[in-house]
């Protein structure tokens, strides 16, 4: 038997790295369609509106980071539910599966698959960072403020903790369109209203952390210096009251978790959501 060979039965390394070159050559074309637009919005935000008056630069090089990242997290939102919606589901849809090699463990599949998906959405997160902090640049001159690779450590890790959200539901829906349109209404709107109830109903005494859209505030909040004390704000307005009479209003919102806590909670959705998946996975091939 040849090294090669010895070294395949030994790690089984090389039917995944094949999976994941496959994988990525398959989703080319959505990497293509993201690249596009995520270059679209960010010289959309860190130049084109900054042609208009009303749209002021931000006096800090921070600041102007923390703008643009405001859409940063619809992006690897859309972007995790359209790469990893098929991750597991498709390989029962189909009954066939992605059988492309003459032997492979199944588990060696999916890790493969998903391998493959996570760099690509990396790579859209990496050009995003990379294009604002080129304007960024050219605007405020150097150095760049290291904040912003934080800011990057946290957009993978909560890109990783979104994309094992979305391989769960994979691992018991029945179709890829499903999968997609669920995940989706969940992480756009499910986790918003249940943050916006939650606060309405409890104030100050209880921290939404069970949300990841609560999570992904981290991404622009820790490029805050100093990082957001209190991290509980209520604001008021005044007006009139029932008869004319004079009245305020006011509500509280929790701003970001602490740097400790989101990150702790990240992990864990990211342990618990793949623990989920392979065994749902493995109870779905008996």
């Amino acid at each position: 038997m040849s090294n090669e060979n010895e070294t395949d039965s030994l790690f089984g390394l090389t039917p995944i790295f094949h999976t994941i070159i496959f994988e990525m050559k398959k989703q080319r074309k959505k990497l293509y369609f993201f690249t596009v637009v995520t270059i679209l919005i960010a010289v959309l935000i860190s130049y084109i509106l900054q042609l208009f008056p009303e749209y002021l630069l931000s006096d800090t090089q921070a600041e102007f980071f923390s703008g643009g990242l405001n859409f940063i997290s619809f992006i690897t939102l859309f972007a995790a539910c359209l790469f990893f919606s098929g991750i597991i589901c498709s390989e029962f849809n189909k009954r066939t599966g992605f059988i492309v090699f003459p032997k492979i463990n199944k588990y060696k599949l999916i890790i493969g698959k998903y391998l493959g998906n996570l760099i690509l959405v990396i790579i859209i997160v990496t050009i995003y960072y990379f294009v604002l902090g080129l304007f960024g640049f050219f605007y405020y001159g150097g150095p760049i403020n290291i904040r912003i690779f934080y800011s990057y450590g946290f957009a993978i890790l909560y890109v990783i903790a979104l994309s094992s959200f979305v391989t769960l539901f994979s691992s018991f829906m029945k179709n890829v369109n499903v999968t997609i349109i669920i995940t989706l209404i969940i992480l756009l709107m499910g986790f918003n209203i249940a943050d916006q109830i939650v606060t309405l109903i409890y104030a100050d005494t209880f921290e939404p952390l069970y949300s990841l859209a609560y999570l992904g505030n981290l991404i622009t909040s820790v490029l805050q210096n100093p990082f957001p004390d209190p991290r509980y704000v209520e604001y008021s307005f005044g007006g009139m009251g029932p008869g004319g009479m004079g009245g305020d209003f006011s509500f509280g919102t929790w701003v970001t978790p602490s740097i400790f806590m989101g990150t702790t909670l990240l992990l864990v959705y990211i342990v618990a959501c793949f623990s989920l998946a392979a065994i749902l996975f493995k109870r779905r091939q008996l």
